[in-house]
Formats: structure tokens, sequence, C-alpha cells
């Protein structure tokens, strides 16, 4: 939020949690349904997910309770993209909803996957209360560890406090054999919203089956209140 992302006291940490940058297998279509996708040149997918702490970059944005999240994407054969994401969160300026809304493009050249984008937060039922971030990700595979490095920038805008804010990250996942269990740690550091800086960093362990995913990690940081350290489970699927 930014007000709170830009004071002294604020992702998703998707990995989003992982949103923490998560990756999901589409369920199998029917014949019919998969014939149809194959001749169009766009491909619509969508997600949904409870979480036990909605965790932004290491923050509770949930006070530490449950959330609800969903969203959905549009991506076309070149590359290009749009979506919608949202999250329930604690009551702030009037708003307990975070809505994303986000387009970029994706590409993968010699074998690394490269993502660059535009990110709207906006927080329906406040007054005034958005910001813009820039973002963008490279990622690979070094034998059985998958990785990404990415950064997001919000520059200087009239409602976020008056400064600009980087935030860089690395992650990486790997496999556990040949189970539907695999591991995950996140590393990141943020400048410009907390002065000197803030880190925050998790690590767990994720089961995957058809469509579904369920993960349980421990997230931390170097802020204290709301970005004090928890055990963070998570259940979603992929449409």
């Amino acid at each position: 939020m930014p007000v709170t992302l830009f004071s002294s006291s604020k992702f998703k940490s998707a990995c989003a949690a992982c949103a923490l940058t998560l990756g999901v297998v589409a369920p199998a279509m029917s014949t019919s349904a998969s014939a149809q996708e194959s001749t169009s040149p766009f491909t619509l997918s969508a997600n949904a997910a409870i979480v036990s702490d909605y965790r932004f970059r290491g923050l509770s944005l949930s006070d530490h309770d449950a959330a609800i999240q969903g969203g959905f994407d549009v991506s076309h054969e070149s590359g290009f993209y749009v979506g919608t994401w949202g999250s329930s969160i604690e009551s702030y300026a009037g708003s307990e909803l975070e809505l994303d809304i986000y387009g970029g493009y994706a590409t993968e050249i010699g074998g690394l996957a490269f993502d660059v984008g535009l990110l709207a937060y906006t927080y329906p039922g406040s007054s005034d209360t958005y910001y813009l971030e820039v973002y963008s990700s490279i990622g690979g595979t070094a034998g059985i560890v998958d990785w990404t490095l990415g950064a997001a920038y919000v520059w200087d805008q009239d409602n976020v406090g008056g400064t600009d804010n980087i935030y860089v990250y690395a992650d990486a996942s790997v496999p556990l054999g040949d189970t539907p269990f695999s591991l995950a740690g996140h590393l990141a550091y943020e400048d410009g919203a907390f002065g000197d800086g803030k880190w925050d960093w998790n690590a767990g362990v994720a089961y995957a089956f058809e469509q579904f995913s369920l993960s349980v990690s421990y997230v931390d940081t170097n802020v204290s209140g709301i970005g004090k350290g928890a055990v963070v489970g998570m259940l979603s699927a992929s449409f």
C-alpha cells in the first residue's frame, strides 16, 4: 500500500508468497477445448488461493490473518500479456481489497526466460490510493535448480510519500527427486521505503497435485511488527 509501503513502518510475497512467484500446471481440457485453444493466439488462465497470512515482500498486509486471493491472465502467442490479481487485506484507508492490474512482455531466449512489465497497485474504496511499479526478471535452470533474479522499481509519485523505491530479489526451487514435493527459497533487498534498507527472506516446501499446490514456508524480515517471522501456509489452484 502506498502509505504503508513508503513509510518507516511496510507482492506479494508470492512468491505471493511465491506469488513469491509460483508456477502452476493447467488442468487437462477436453479434446474440443484443446483444439479451440490451439487455433487461438490467446490463452486465458486463472488462479485462486487461500493463505494463512498475506505476506507482501515479507510484511503482513492481512494483520497476520488468513486471506483469500485470486486472479486471471490473458496472454498472446507473441509474448504480450495483461492480467489482474486481488487479495483481501487488513482495512486500509477505507479499503479491504488490494487489486493489482498489470501488463508486460515475456519471452525465452537461449534457455533463459525474460519478463518485463508495468503494475498498478489499487485499493478499491479508498481515495487516491494507488501507485505504479515497473518490474523485470530473468530466470533459468542450473542442473535441477530453477532460479529467478528480478527487480521492481517505483519512481517518485505524489501518493507514495515523495520517494522512489527499488526491490531486488533472488528465488530458487529444487524438486525432491521424482516426488511431487519441492523446496523453494527467496532472498530480497529493498531500498527507499525503509531508509537504510530492508531484507526479507523465506524458505519452504510445496506439494503439487493435479492443478493444486499446497505449501508451507517460513517468512521473515528485519522489520518488526508486521514483518516478524512466521510460518505461512497456502493452498492454491490454477485453471
